[in-house]
């Protein structure tokens, strides 16, 4: 028909009218996470009765207040270290070890070791 806008054209000029209506003071963020992190954090937000937006939303406030990140990952030692580990910490129990006061003294044992 004559002066009718194609289908394309009418999608393209409403849809994102209506995609954004009444959200013009929120800005949209995309975020990739693990789907079993989203879960379990959407399971603890929900019993703490917050939504996952809110827990984000506070975490931008604070990064940007304190002007850092810390990303806190549970240290876990490979195998070869836990062995290590527990080899220094019977030296350490059997008194099997050396402690210095201040760096020379330190620096001076090491030396007299690789002598």
């Amino acid at each position: 028909m004559v002066g009718e806008p194609e289908l394309a054209e009418v999608l393209t000029n409403n849809i994102p009218n209506v995609y954004t209506n009444g959200m013009s003071k929120y800005a949209i963020i995309n975020l990739k996470t693990d789907p079993q992190l989203k879960e379990l954090a959407a399971k603890t937000a929900n019993r703490l009765g917050i939504s996952i937006s809110a827990i984000l939303n506070n975490e931008l406030r604070r990064f940007t207040a304190e002007q850092s990140v810390a990303f806190e990952v549970p240290e876990i030692p490979n195998a070869k270290t836990v062995v290590q580990l527990d080899l220094s910490s019977k030296q350490i129990h059997a008194g099997d070890y050396h402690k210095f006061s201040d760096n020379k003294k330190s620096l001076a044992f090491l030396a007299d070791q690789l002598k």
